[in-house]
């Protein structure tokens, strides 16, 4: 008997022993593979397309969600999920466009980004895979240019591969096969990488409506677009027809000294076809031989779009070596049109900002101020009535014995009192505060960015739901919150899950604490919601004229912005009107400069005023720094109406919006006598003269900048309607040379050398026809004394004095 008990015993302990290792062998056995990019690159602060190879090499299905987490910033992110399920021996692949690559090893994280949950994600567990752990790619800045080529023949565009741009270190040039390996993006987000692409008689119109919406709208976002001359370039653009900047008829043929002369180089030897063109409605010519227009460019949103009148991969001009100066000509051209100032910052990005000015402005709710004299009063009172009120009470009763249960009685309810006026406001519902700010772009499209924060009135998870174009993550909250867990370090996928279907998205913001504030924050574009009408003249430094509010909902504290200053117009609604009549400093309205006025932390309030203010100082503050980069004035107002398309799901909640709507335009101006163009009214670019890299600014006080190498080229570009004008130019003005930093010299265009100009600190230069070009730009160059450390300091400024022909 003792021998069949322990035959019993030894087969339990081998079932026991074994069956783990049974179970597992039946388990998936998941191996991923992952690409990323275009041909594996991708540029900081910008999208990209990611495709993950999953095999299952296992003897049993998996069916389940893999999450990714898509890092914004340090200390933002979500998870992205998809479901999955994958038959033993079965290969998948998931094709998806993360909205901002972030590279985990800058950080020296190196860390996991690539989960399997078998049963999903909500309730499933996770399981381990092979093969890749995170999604790796190589990570470009902003001076770095990826041009994209869409081409039959990548030998037509051997010219493109020698294009070197202002503001550039180096150019890389990706063909649109490497591109379409992974699958061409249908979300603007996916065209990230890209910075430039070309067309060269290349069917746009075949590809799919949403891959051609979505590269529309990375032009919106500020992508350039180059359609090559071409037979049949109406059909061949498909959605960008309407978008072109030229009409186009017949060919002709044209000397080869025209390229020669746009050039000033002697390459081209042969005939060259051109289309005869026209100007459609709002576009500028780039380049121009008298009545032929060679090149155009027409404004979409941000970005722009350009045409060629001649075939940029037919030969002659394709195989003629001179033909990359033309595309530098070309490309640098619509840079410039594109730029406001003479610097750019690459390592800053409007969305790694946002915390930063909108978003630490948006996270303090009215609710958290409590009245401190009203709450030291109730002490002071308690103190009283606890001690000797309540003494001379119960002796004069003789009731004295009564004080061991009137005293607690007291203190609970002075302490419910307490509770109950600091959280009257927390209790029956979430609170919501949104605060947004957005360009109303030349399509009647609005575009911006958004920071929509929730004070909670319970724990838990909390569900947002936007459009699917909508891009949209979450902060790493500061602090544990009053009842929740800390998350600070932990997986993006703990702390926010985002689920897509084929029009919306849900983010789950996780696990938030009671009564503590979450944040989700994002990009997104409205189609055509309004406009203001604007219609401002400057004459003899008079504005006049007027402003119509056409959009559906009331704007307060409409305001003119011309450069650092502010004119106030007053209020508007719906459809009203209001006249402009003020003076002005300048003989111009000039481009909106930042004020500098952004919060970097959290500030003390003293009244729920000043809490609107600090809302109404960070939107100015990101709007001057990252949003309206046309060289022009702005229009700006401000509504409560909620107009950004995220909700809250499933739970009751108060909404407080605040929205900075912002237009740029053009008013018309009318010179007459003399007249001066001040150095705001123009745009000023800072090159070094080796790298043709951009001096980087230092502060906004006093114009610094800071020069590491040695030689820097300073162009200034007169506005585009002044050179319209038919003026005499008198003289020059250039005041706030550093003698002791640089040695300044002026470009003669005649010679085409650089004269040295006086050791001066001001100076003032009266024949003028040598020193500005026809494109009205004056170049100067500044050669740095001390070359060895780099060096902190002050460029020269212009001022040119004319007048109007009589």
């Amino acid at each position: 008997m003792w021998k069949k008990q322990w035959a019993i015993i030894a087969m339990l302990l081998t079932v026991c022993l074994f069956l783990p290792t049974v179970h597992a062998a039946a388990a998936p056995e998941l191996k991923v593979k992952v690409s990323a990019g275009f041909d594996g690159k991708a540029k900081y602060g910008k999208g990209a397309p990611i495709l993950i190879e999953v095999e299952n090499n296992g003897t049993s299905t998996f069916n389940g969600d893999m999450v990714i987490d898509t890092q914004q910033t340090y200390e933002s992110g979500v998870g992205e999920v998809f479901p999955l399920s994958i038959e033993a021996g079965e290969t998948k692949t998931v094709s998806f466009v993360i909205s901002k690559m972030f590279d985990f090893n800058m950080y020296g994280l190196n860390t996991k980004s690539i989960y399997f949950y078998e049963g999903g994600w909500k309730k499933g567990k996770e399981i381990q895979h092979k093969g890749s752990q995170q999604i790796t790619v190589a990570m470009y800045h902003e001076d770095t240019k990826i041009i994209t080529t869409f081409t039959d023949n990548v030998d037509r565009l051997s010219a493109v591969k020698g294009i070197r741009l202002n503001n550039t270190s180096s150019t890389q040039v990706i063909d649109s096969t490497k591109v379409a390996s992974i699958k061409l993006p249908d979300e603007a987000a996916g065209w990230g990488p890209a910075d430039i692409i070309i067309i060269d008689e290349y069917p746009v119109a075949d590809l799919s409506p949403s891959e051609q919406e979505s590269l529309v709208n990375w032009v919106r976002g500020g992508g350039i677009i180059v359609f090559g001359g071409s037979d049949h370039v109406d059909a061949e653009a498909g959605t960008f027809a309407e978008f072109l900047p030229l009409k186009v008829a017949e060919n002709k043929t044209i000397s080869p000294q025209v390229f020669n002369d746009w050039t000033k180089r002697k390459g081209f030897t042969e005939d060259i076809q051109i289309a005869k063109a026209t100007l459609n409605k709002g576009a500028t010519v780039i380049h121009a031989s008298g009545s032929d227009i060679l090149a155009a460019s027409n404004q979409l949103g941000k970005g722009m779009v350009v045409q060629t009148a001649f075939s940029v991969g037919d030969e002659p001009f394709s195989k003629v070596s001179d033909a990359t100066i033309v595309w530098n000509q070309i490309l640098n051209n619509v840079q410039q049109s594109l730029m406001v100032g003479g610097s750019m910052n690459y390592y800053d990005q409007p969305m790694d900002s946002l915390r930063w000015t909108i978003g630490n402005a948006n996270e303090l709710f009215p609710s958290f101020k409590v009245s401190a004299p009203l709450i030291f009063g109730i002490i002071i009172l308690y103190i009283i009535i606890i001690i000797p009120v309540l003494y001379f009470v119960l002796k004069r009763k003789d009731k004295r014995e009564h004080a061991w249960w009137i005293i607690p009685a007291i203190s609970i309810v002075v302490s419910v009192f307490i509770f109950a006026y600091g959280a009257h406001d927390r209790i029956g519902k979430a609170q919501i505060q949104q605060t947004s700010v957005f360009d109303v772009n030349q399509d009647g499209t609005m575009t911006g960015y958004f920071v929509e924060s929730i004070l909670t009135h319970k724990g838990g998870d909390f569900v947002f739901t936007a459009p699917r174009e909508t891009i949209l993550s979450t902060f790493t909250p500061y602090s544990s919150g009053f009842f929740g867990p800390s998350q600070m370090g932990t997986s993006a996928h703990k702390r926010a899950i985002l689920e897509k279907d084929a029009s919306s998205l849900n983010l789950y913001v996780r696990d938030v604490g009671y009564w503590d504030v979450a944040t989700v924050f994002g990009q997104t574009t409205l189609n055509e919601v309004g406009t203001f009408a604007i219609d401002l003249t400057v004459k003899d430094k008079q504005l006049t004229g007027e402003i119509t509010n056409n959009f559906p909902f009331p704007l307060s504290d409409v305001a003119i912005w011309s450069g650092t200053k502010q004119i106030t117009v007053g209020d508007l609604g719906p459809g009203e009107t209001v006249k402009v009549n003020e003076t002005l400093k300048t003989s111009t309205l000039i481009r909106k400069q930042s004020s500098n006025s952004m919060y970097m932390g959290y500030q003390p309030a003293a009244t729920t005023d000043d809490l609107m203010k600090m809302r109404k100082d960070s939107v100015l503050s990101f709007s001057g720094d990252f949003m309206n980069n046309q060289p022009k004035p702005v229009v700006i107002g401000y509504t409560d109406t909620k107009i950004i398309p995220v909700e809250l799901e499933g739970t009751k909640a108060s909404t407080d919006a605040f929205t900075m709507v912002s237009q740029a335009f053009t008013p018309n101006i009318e010179f007459s006598g003399a007249f001066s163009v001040d150095a705001e009214m123009m745009t000023m670019e800072l090159l070094s003269e080796v790298n043709n890299m951009p001096a980087h600014s230092s502060g906004y006080a006093g114009n610094m900048y800071y020069f590491d190498e040695d030689v820097y080229i300073q162009s200034w570009h007169l506005p585009k309607d002044l050179l319209e004008k038919a003026f005499t130019w008198k003289s020059m003005d250039i005041s706030k040379i550093k003698k002791n930093l640089y040695d300044v010299s002026i470009l003669n265009i005649q010679t085409n050398e650089y004269e040295p100009l006086e050791s001066e600190t001001s100076l003032t230069i009266d024949t003028l026809d040598r020193y500005l070009t026809t494109d009205g730009v004056v170049k100067l160059k500044l050669d740095f004394i001390n070359k060895q450390h780099g060096n902190e300091a002050q460029p020269p400024m212009i001022k040119l004095h004319g007048e109007v022909k009589k």
